[in-house]
Protein backbone atom coordinates (compact mmCIF):
# COMPACT_ATOMS: atom_id res chain seq x y z
CA UNK A 1 0.00 0.00 0.00
CA UNK A 2 1.14 3.43 -1.25
CA UNK A 3 0.48 6.03 1.45
CA UNK A 4 1.25 9.71 2.47
CA UNK A 5 2.63 10.34 5.96
CA UNK A 6 4.24 13.40 8.07
CA UNK A 7 5.31 11.40 10.66
CA UNK A 8 8.73 10.68 9.33
CA UNK A 9 10.83 13.60 10.13
CA UNK A 10 12.42 15.05 6.92
CA UNK A 11 15.43 13.62 6.25
CA UNK A 12 18.60 16.06 6.81
CA UNK A 13 20.05 17.36 2.92
CA UNK A 14 24.14 17.41 3.79
CA UNK A 15 27.02 16.50 1.82
CA UNK A 16 28.16 13.03 1.03
CA UNK A 17 30.30 11.18 4.08
CA UNK A 18 33.73 11.02 3.97
CA UNK A 19 33.96 7.66 2.86
CA UNK A 20 31.71 8.42 -0.22
CA UNK A 21 33.31 11.65 -0.83
CA UNK A 22 33.04 12.04 -4.89
CA UNK A 23 29.92 9.72 -4.93
CA UNK A 24 30.39 6.97 -7.34
CA UNK A 25 33.71 8.02 -8.67
CA UNK A 26 35.47 6.98 -5.32
CA UNK A 27 36.01 3.15 -4.41
CA UNK A 28 36.28 3.53 -0.98
CA UNK A 29 40.18 1.57 -0.91
CA UNK A 30 41.82 3.62 1.64
CA UNK A 31 38.92 2.83 3.96
CA UNK A 32 39.14 -0.67 3.17
CA UNK A 33 39.07 -1.64 7.36
CA UNK A 34 36.35 0.84 8.20
CA UNK A 35 33.87 -0.71 5.51
CA UNK A 36 33.86 -4.20 8.16
CA UNK A 37 30.04 -4.16 7.99
CA UNK A 38 29.82 -4.55 11.67
CA UNK A 39 28.68 -1.98 14.13
CA UNK A 40 31.51 0.21 15.16
CA UNK A 41 32.00 1.48 19.14
CA UNK A 42 29.27 4.17 18.26
CA UNK A 43 26.90 1.59 16.74
CA UNK A 44 27.32 2.61 13.13
CA UNK A 45 28.03 -0.06 10.26
CA UNK A 46 29.66 1.33 7.17
CA UNK A 47 29.05 -1.72 4.25
CA UNK A 48 30.90 -2.11 1.09
CA UNK A 49 28.77 -1.47 -1.59
CA UNK A 50 29.54 -2.71 -5.17
CA UNK A 51 28.01 -0.63 -7.66
CA UNK A 52 28.19 -1.55 -11.76
CA UNK A 53 27.58 0.48 -14.30
CA UNK A 54 28.23 2.51 -17.44
CA UNK A 55 30.39 5.37 -16.37
CA UNK A 56 31.24 6.02 -20.05
CA UNK A 57 30.02 5.39 -23.29
CA UNK A 58 26.69 6.25 -25.12
CA UNK A 59 24.35 4.55 -21.86
CA UNK A 60 26.56 6.57 -19.27
CA UNK A 61 23.18 8.32 -18.07
CA UNK A 62 22.06 4.99 -16.84
CA UNK A 63 25.26 5.30 -14.55
CA UNK A 64 24.99 8.87 -13.33
CA UNK A 65 21.50 8.56 -11.67
CA UNK A 66 23.02 6.59 -9.18
CA UNK A 67 26.14 9.12 -8.87
CA UNK A 68 23.14 11.80 -8.50
CA UNK A 69 20.98 10.03 -5.48
CA UNK A 70 24.50 9.04 -3.50
CA UNK A 71 25.48 12.81 -3.96
CA UNK A 72 22.07 13.90 -2.34
CA UNK A 73 21.43 11.57 -0.03
CA UNK A 74 24.35 9.53 1.49
CA UNK A 75 24.64 11.34 4.37
CA UNK A 76 20.87 10.86 5.42
CA UNK A 77 21.11 7.17 5.64
CA UNK A 78 23.69 7.36 7.75
CA UNK A 79 21.76 9.99 10.09
CA UNK A 80 18.53 7.81 9.73
CA UNK A 81 19.79 4.02 10.18
CA UNK A 82 23.43 4.45 11.31
CA UNK A 83 24.55 2.96 7.88
CA UNK A 84 27.40 4.46 5.94
CA UNK A 85 27.99 3.35 2.11
CA UNK A 86 31.77 2.88 1.14
CA UNK A 87 31.24 2.90 -2.53
CA UNK A 88 32.84 0.14 -4.74
CA UNK A 89 32.21 0.81 -8.65
CA UNK A 90 33.18 -0.60 -11.56
CA UNK A 91 32.72 0.35 -14.91
CA UNK A 92 31.13 -2.38 -17.46
CA UNK A 93 30.70 0.79 -20.56
CA UNK A 94 27.31 -1.11 -20.76
CA UNK A 95 28.90 -4.36 -22.24
CA UNK A 96 27.73 -7.56 -20.97
CA UNK A 97 30.82 -8.71 -20.91
CA UNK A 98 32.23 -6.03 -18.73
CA UNK A 99 29.11 -6.50 -16.67
CA UNK A 100 29.93 -10.23 -15.76
CA UNK A 101 33.50 -9.42 -15.26
CA UNK A 102 32.95 -6.03 -13.14
CA UNK A 103 29.95 -8.35 -10.99
CA UNK A 104 32.59 -11.48 -10.32
CA UNK A 105 35.49 -8.73 -9.45
CA UNK A 106 33.11 -6.91 -6.69
CA UNK A 107 31.98 -10.42 -5.68
CA UNK A 108 35.35 -12.83 -5.07
CA UNK A 109 38.08 -10.15 -5.36
CA UNK A 110 36.01 -6.88 -3.48
CA UNK A 111 34.08 -8.96 -0.63
CA UNK A 112 31.25 -6.16 -0.79
CA UNK A 113 28.58 -6.62 1.12
CA UNK A 114 25.72 -5.96 -1.50
CA UNK A 115 25.70 -5.04 -4.58
CA UNK A 116 23.63 -2.00 -6.63
CA UNK A 117 23.08 -2.55 -10.43
CA UNK A 118 23.40 -2.94 -13.39
CA UNK A 119 21.13 -0.59 -14.57
CA UNK A 120 20.09 -2.42 -17.65
CA UNK A 121 18.17 -5.08 -18.16
CA UNK A 122 20.13 -6.89 -20.26
CA UNK A 123 24.01 -6.79 -19.06
CA UNK A 124 21.57 -7.66 -15.17
CA UNK A 125 20.26 -11.01 -17.48
CA UNK A 126 24.29 -11.61 -18.25
CA UNK A 127 25.31 -12.12 -14.58
CA UNK A 128 21.63 -12.97 -12.77
CA UNK A 129 23.00 -16.56 -11.93
CA UNK A 130 25.82 -15.84 -10.70
CA UNK A 131 24.58 -13.02 -8.24
CA UNK A 132 21.91 -15.34 -7.11
CA UNK A 133 24.34 -18.21 -6.53
CA UNK A 134 26.38 -15.64 -4.92
CA UNK A 135 24.12 -15.20 -1.83
CA UNK A 136 25.10 -11.16 -2.09
CA UNK A 137 21.78 -9.03 -1.75
CA UNK A 138 21.18 -7.66 -5.40
CA UNK A 139 19.55 -4.32 -5.20
CA UNK A 140 17.92 -3.68 -8.83
CA UNK A 141 16.63 0.25 -8.84
CA UNK A 142 16.63 0.13 -12.40
CA UNK A 143 16.11 -2.67 -14.96
CA UNK A 144 12.95 -3.47 -15.73
CA UNK A 145 13.06 -7.50 -17.24
CA UNK A 146 10.73 -9.24 -15.40
CA UNK A 147 13.30 -12.41 -16.36
CA UNK A 148 16.09 -11.04 -13.68
CA UNK A 149 14.09 -12.68 -11.31
CA UNK A 150 13.65 -16.63 -11.25
CA UNK A 151 11.72 -17.19 -8.27
CA UNK A 152 11.87 -21.01 -8.91
CA UNK A 153 15.49 -20.20 -6.99
CA UNK A 154 14.57 -19.69 -3.43
CA UNK A 155 15.60 -18.05 -1.43
CA UNK A 156 15.84 -14.79 -4.13
CA UNK A 157 18.88 -12.46 -3.54
CA UNK A 158 17.02 -9.51 -5.99
CA UNK A 159 14.86 -7.12 -4.92
CA UNK A 160 13.61 -4.53 -7.86
CA UNK A 161 12.34 -1.14 -7.41
CA UNK A 162 11.41 -0.17 -10.76
CA UNK A 163 7.94 -1.50 -12.05
CA UNK A 164 8.60 -4.48 -14.58
CA UNK A 165 7.69 -5.04 -18.10
CA UNK A 166 4.95 -7.22 -17.60
CA UNK A 167 3.25 -4.92 -15.24
CA UNK A 168 3.34 -2.06 -17.06
CA UNK A 169 1.89 -4.42 -20.38
CA UNK A 170 -0.82 -5.01 -17.79
CA UNK A 171 -1.52 -1.44 -17.32
CA UNK A 172 -0.87 0.05 -20.74
CA UNK A 173 -2.77 -3.45 -22.68
CA UNK A 174 -6.28 -1.95 -22.33
CA UNK A 175 -5.21 1.39 -23.54
CA UNK A 176 -3.59 0.16 -26.25
CA UNK A 177 -6.17 -1.92 -27.92
CA UNK A 178 -9.26 0.32 -26.94
CA UNK A 179 -12.32 0.02 -29.46
CA UNK A 180 -9.81 -2.84 -31.09
CA UNK A 181 -7.49 -0.99 -31.93
CA UNK A 182 -4.02 -2.53 -34.50
CA UNK A 183 -1.14 -2.06 -31.89
CA UNK A 184 2.49 -1.91 -33.13
CA UNK A 185 5.50 -1.83 -31.27
CA UNK A 186 8.92 -0.35 -31.82
CA UNK A 187 11.30 -1.74 -29.73
CA UNK A 188 15.59 -1.68 -29.19
CA UNK A 189 17.38 -4.26 -30.06
CA UNK A 190 18.43 -5.69 -26.28
CA UNK A 191 17.36 -7.09 -23.14
CA UNK A 192 14.97 -4.21 -22.38
CA UNK A 193 13.34 -4.11 -25.67
CA UNK A 194 13.14 -7.63 -25.76
CA UNK A 195 11.48 -8.59 -22.88
CA UNK A 196 9.13 -5.09 -23.88
CA UNK A 197 7.91 -7.28 -26.71
CA UNK A 198 7.70 -10.69 -24.95
CA UNK A 199 5.53 -9.77 -22.12
CA UNK A 200 3.53 -7.53 -24.79
CA UNK A 201 3.01 -10.17 -26.49
CA UNK A 202 1.97 -12.34 -23.89
CA UNK A 203 -0.47 -9.98 -22.14
CA UNK A 204 -1.98 -9.67 -25.46
CA UNK A 205 -2.47 -13.30 -26.48
CA UNK A 206 -3.79 -13.75 -22.74
CA UNK A 207 -6.42 -11.04 -23.62
CA UNK A 208 -7.55 -12.54 -26.93
CA UNK A 209 -5.73 -10.03 -28.64
CA UNK A 210 -2.64 -10.15 -30.89
CA UNK A 211 0.37 -7.50 -31.95
CA UNK A 212 0.04 -6.25 -36.09
CA UNK A 213 3.57 -5.32 -36.53
CA UNK A 214 6.77 -5.83 -34.59
CA UNK A 215 9.79 -3.69 -35.58
CA UNK A 216 13.23 -2.91 -33.92
CA UNK A 217 15.75 -0.12 -33.71
CA UNK A 218 19.23 -0.43 -33.38
CA UNK A 219 20.71 1.49 -31.29
CA UNK A 220 21.79 5.08 -33.18
CA UNK A 221 19.60 4.31 -35.93
CA UNK A 222 19.67 7.28 -38.63
CA UNK A 223 15.83 7.25 -38.99
CA UNK A 224 12.86 4.80 -38.69
CA UNK A 225 10.86 5.69 -41.42
CA UNK A 226 11.00 1.93 -43.20
CA UNK A 227 9.09 1.22 -39.66
CA UNK A 228 6.92 3.93 -39.55
CA UNK A 229 5.80 2.57 -43.19
CA UNK A 230 4.93 -0.57 -42.21
CA UNK A 231 3.12 0.85 -39.41
CA UNK A 232 0.96 3.07 -41.34
CA UNK A 233 0.73 0.07 -44.39
CA UNK A 234 -0.93 -2.10 -41.57
CA UNK A 235 -3.38 0.11 -40.18
CA UNK A 236 -1.85 0.51 -36.56
CA UNK A 237 -3.52 3.16 -34.52
CA UNK A 238 -1.67 2.37 -31.63
CA UNK A 239 1.99 2.43 -30.78
CA UNK A 240 4.30 1.54 -28.22
CA UNK A 241 7.75 1.95 -27.79
CA UNK A 242 9.70 0.22 -26.00
CA UNK A 243 13.39 1.51 -26.51
CA UNK A 244 16.18 1.85 -23.75
CA UNK A 245 17.79 5.52 -25.04
CA UNK A 246 15.88 8.29 -25.65
CA UNK A 247 17.37 9.69 -28.67
CA UNK A 248 16.57 6.62 -30.19
CA UNK A 249 12.74 7.01 -29.54
CA UNK A 250 13.43 10.65 -31.05
CA UNK A 251 14.56 8.80 -34.23
CA UNK A 252 10.91 7.16 -34.06
CA UNK A 253 8.91 10.14 -33.62
CA UNK A 254 11.18 12.45 -36.24
CA UNK A 255 10.20 9.68 -38.64
CA UNK A 256 6.69 9.45 -37.65
CA UNK A 257 6.03 13.38 -37.98
CA UNK A 258 7.85 13.29 -41.19
CA UNK A 259 5.52 10.78 -42.55
CA UNK A 260 2.61 12.44 -41.08
CA UNK A 261 1.58 9.44 -40.07
CA UNK A 262 -1.15 10.16 -36.69
CA UNK A 263 -1.96 7.28 -34.68
CA UNK A 264 -4.29 7.79 -32.46
CA UNK A 265 -2.00 6.91 -29.32
CA UNK A 266 1.44 6.77 -28.58
CA UNK A 267 2.73 5.30 -25.89
CA UNK A 268 6.21 4.67 -24.12
CA UNK A 269 8.20 3.97 -21.15
CA UNK A 270 9.89 6.64 -18.71
CA UNK A 271 13.36 6.07 -20.58
CA UNK A 272 12.31 9.30 -22.56
CA UNK A 273 12.95 11.23 -20.10
CA UNK A 274 16.89 10.46 -20.89
CA UNK A 275 18.28 12.29 -23.63
CA UNK A 276 14.70 12.75 -26.06
CA UNK A 277 14.07 16.16 -25.61
CA UNK A 278 17.81 17.41 -26.40
CA UNK A 279 17.38 15.81 -29.91
CA UNK A 280 13.41 15.87 -30.73
CA UNK A 281 10.99 19.04 -31.18
CA UNK A 282 7.80 19.93 -29.61
CA UNK A 283 5.74 19.06 -32.24
CA UNK A 284 7.22 15.27 -32.16
CA UNK A 285 6.40 14.58 -28.32
CA UNK A 286 2.83 16.45 -27.87
CA UNK A 287 0.78 13.58 -28.42
CA UNK A 288 3.55 11.15 -26.31
CA UNK A 289 2.45 9.58 -23.27
CA UNK A 290 3.42 7.56 -20.81
CA UNK A 291 2.30 6.27 -17.44
CA UNK A 292 4.83 5.25 -14.16
CA UNK A 293 3.46 3.98 -10.54
CA UNK A 294 5.66 7.21 -8.93
CA UNK A 295 4.01 10.51 -8.69
CA UNK A 296 6.78 12.98 -10.29
CA UNK A 297 5.05 15.85 -9.57
CA UNK A 298 4.15 15.82 -6.06
CA UNK A 299 5.23 13.99 -2.48
CA UNK A 300 7.52 11.99 -2.17
CA UNK A 301 8.71 10.92 -5.47
CA UNK A 302 8.56 14.51 -6.58
CA UNK A 303 10.72 15.42 -3.22
CA UNK A 304 13.49 13.02 -3.69
CA UNK A 305 14.06 14.69 -7.23
CA UNK A 306 13.81 18.67 -6.10
CA UNK A 307 16.51 17.06 -3.55
CA UNK A 308 18.63 15.59 -6.12
CA UNK A 309 18.43 18.89 -8.38
CA UNK A 310 18.79 21.03 -5.38
CA UNK A 311 22.23 18.93 -4.19
CA UNK A 312 23.87 18.47 -7.51
CA UNK A 313 22.81 20.87 -9.28
CA UNK A 314 21.88 19.32 -11.93
CA UNK A 315 18.08 18.20 -13.25
CA UNK A 316 17.81 14.06 -12.36
CA UNK A 317 19.67 12.06 -15.28
CA UNK A 318 16.40 9.56 -15.06
CA UNK A 319 13.89 10.44 -12.71
CA UNK A 320 12.32 7.40 -12.38
CA UNK A 321 15.67 5.37 -11.39
CA UNK A 322 16.70 8.15 -9.38
CA UNK A 323 13.34 7.65 -6.88
CA UNK A 324 13.94 3.52 -7.37
CA UNK A 325 17.74 4.01 -6.22
CA UNK A 326 16.99 5.93 -2.63
CA UNK A 327 14.08 3.35 -2.55
CA UNK A 328 16.42 0.34 -2.20
CA UNK A 329 18.74 2.23 -0.25
CA UNK A 330 16.59 3.35 2.21
CA UNK A 331 15.15 -0.99 2.33
CA UNK A 332 18.45 -2.09 2.35
CA UNK A 333 19.88 0.41 5.36
CA UNK A 334 17.02 0.03 7.50
CA UNK A 335 17.64 -4.19 6.89
CA UNK A 336 21.18 -3.70 7.85
CA UNK A 337 20.05 -1.44 10.97
CA UNK A 338 17.97 -4.36 11.79
CA UNK A 339 19.99 -6.90 11.57
CA UNK A 340 23.24 -4.98 13.47
CA UNK A 341 25.78 -6.79 10.90
CA UNK A 342 26.01 -6.84 7.12
CA UNK A 343 27.92 -10.01 7.36
CA UNK A 344 25.43 -11.90 8.48
CA UNK A 345 23.97 -11.56 4.53
CA UNK A 346 21.22 -14.13 4.78
CA UNK A 347 19.50 -11.88 7.73
CA UNK A 348 20.32 -9.09 5.66
CA UNK A 349 18.19 -10.91 2.63
CA UNK A 350 15.57 -11.72 4.70
CA UNK A 351 14.99 -8.99 6.34
CA UNK A 352 14.63 -7.26 3.14
CA UNK A 353 11.95 -9.51 1.99
CA UNK A 354 10.60 -8.76 4.91
CA UNK A 355 10.73 -4.84 5.19
CA UNK A 356 7.19 -3.38 6.98
CA UNK A 357 7.37 -0.05 5.72
CA UNK A 358 9.71 1.35 2.80
CA UNK A 359 10.03 5.17 3.05
CA UNK A 360 10.69 8.12 -0.20
CA UNK A 361 11.30 11.00 1.20
CA UNK A 362 9.52 12.46 4.21
CA UNK A 363 5.89 12.16 4.02
CA UNK A 364 5.65 9.08 1.29
CA UNK A 365 5.50 4.69 2.21
CA UNK A 366 4.75 1.92 0.65
CA UNK A 367 3.92 -0.58 3.22
CA UNK A 368 5.35 -4.75 3.06
CA UNK A 369 5.69 -4.82 -1.12
CA UNK A 370 7.81 -7.72 -0.97
CA UNK A 371 6.78 -12.06 -0.24
CA UNK A 372 9.10 -14.82 -1.57
CA UNK A 373 7.84 -14.60 -4.62
CA UNK A 374 7.48 -11.34 -5.59
CA UNK A 375 10.51 -8.76 -4.84
CA UNK A 376 9.40 -5.84 -7.00
CA UNK A 377 8.23 -2.57 -5.06
CA UNK A 378 5.29 -1.81 -7.20
CA UNK A 379 1.99 -3.87 -8.53
CA UNK A 380 0.33 -3.38 -11.83
CA UNK A 381 -2.90 -2.18 -10.33
CA UNK A 382 -4.01 1.11 -12.55
CA UNK A 383 -5.12 2.78 -10.00
CA UNK A 384 -2.03 3.51 -8.65
CA UNK A 385 -0.11 4.38 -11.81
CA UNK A 386 -0.44 7.74 -13.40
CA UNK A 387 -0.34 8.69 -16.43
CA UNK A 388 2.08 11.69 -17.73
CA UNK A 389 1.76 13.59 -21.30
CA UNK A 390 4.09 17.14 -21.91
CA UNK A 391 3.93 20.60 -22.50
CA UNK A 392 5.72 22.38 -24.85
CA UNK A 393 8.37 22.62 -22.93
CA UNK A 394 8.96 18.79 -22.12
CA UNK A 395 7.72 19.16 -18.77
CA UNK A 396 5.63 16.61 -17.53
CA UNK A 397 1.72 16.62 -17.11
CA UNK A 398 -0.40 14.74 -15.42
CA UNK A 399 -3.07 13.40 -16.76
CA UNK A 400 -5.24 11.47 -14.39
CA UNK A 401 -3.90 7.54 -13.01
CA UNK A 402 -4.03 4.82 -15.57
CA UNK A 403 -7.40 3.42 -14.45
CA UNK A 404 -9.23 6.67 -15.02
CA UNK A 405 -7.32 6.98 -18.77
CA UNK A 406 -8.70 3.43 -19.63
CA UNK A 407 -12.17 4.12 -18.29
CA UNK A 408 -12.28 7.45 -20.35
CA UNK A 409 -9.23 7.98 -22.28
CA UNK A 410 -6.87 10.87 -21.47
Amino acid sequence: MRTNTNRRPALRMAALSILAVGALAACGANEEDAATGSADADGNITVRLGVVGPKTGPASLYYEYMDQTFEAFSDDFEEQYGVTFEIVSEDDQASPEETARAVSKLINEEGVHAILGPPLSGNALQVAEVVQRSGVPWLLAGPNADEIINYDQQPNWAFQTNFTNQQIMAVLGERLWADGAKVGIVYSADGFGQSNLANLAAWAAENGHELSVEETIQPGAADANAIVKRFEDAGVKSVFMGITQGADIATVTRSVEQAGYEPDTILTTGTILTDYADVADPSQWENIQIVDPRNFLEGGDHWVLEQVQEETGEPPAIPSNNVGTYAILDIYAQAVQQVGDANDKEAVRQAIEDIETVHIGPDLTIESPFAPDDHRLYTEDPSTWFTYGFDEEFNLVNLGTAAECIETGC
